[in-house]
């Protein structure tokens, strides 16, 4: 079933983590972590649109949820323009390089995201899986 992103947000999130508890790589990297996740996609030259946050909650390599919040709270959140989302979710943009070149602002403890980057990673590609079709 394809998903409109952004009108159908809160169906692409629940989705999102039915691909992410699909991944057996996933269940491998995020083995023992405990985290959440704030993602959001920001207005642009192409969406003009209120922000949309998700708030994904890993909890020992399993997503136990997923969807839109309102400010929810996070151990980590990606902040970016909705062209470079829908760039990054069609497979043309790497999430490690976007949050290092500042295409996407980040926020937690660095060192333990960097700790696990194979686990952001498997998160990403599971969104990438997802039958998305974007309005924008």
């Amino acid at each position: 079933m394809t998903v409109m992103l952004p009108t159908e947000a809160d169906d692409w999130a629940a989705a999102w983590r039915d691909r992410i508890n699909e991944r057996d790589a996933f269940a491998d990297t995020a083995d023992g972590f405990t985290a959440a996740f704030c993602f959001e996609i920001r207005a642009d030259d192409a969406y003009a649109g209120a922000p949309i946050q998700f708030s994904v909650v890993i909890e020992d390599g399993v997503c136990t949820a997923a969807g839109t919040a309102t400010d929810p709270e996070y151990d980590f959140a990606f902040r970016g323009p909705y062209s470079q989302w829908v760039t990054m979710l069609q497979g043309d943009l790497d999430i490690s390089a976007a949050a290092m070149d500042g295409t996407f602002d980040v926020e937690g403890d660095t060192m333990r995201l960097l700790r696990r980057q194979d686990t952001i990673a498997e998160m990403v590609a599971a969104a990438q899986n997802v039958d998305t079709e974007f309005e924008h």
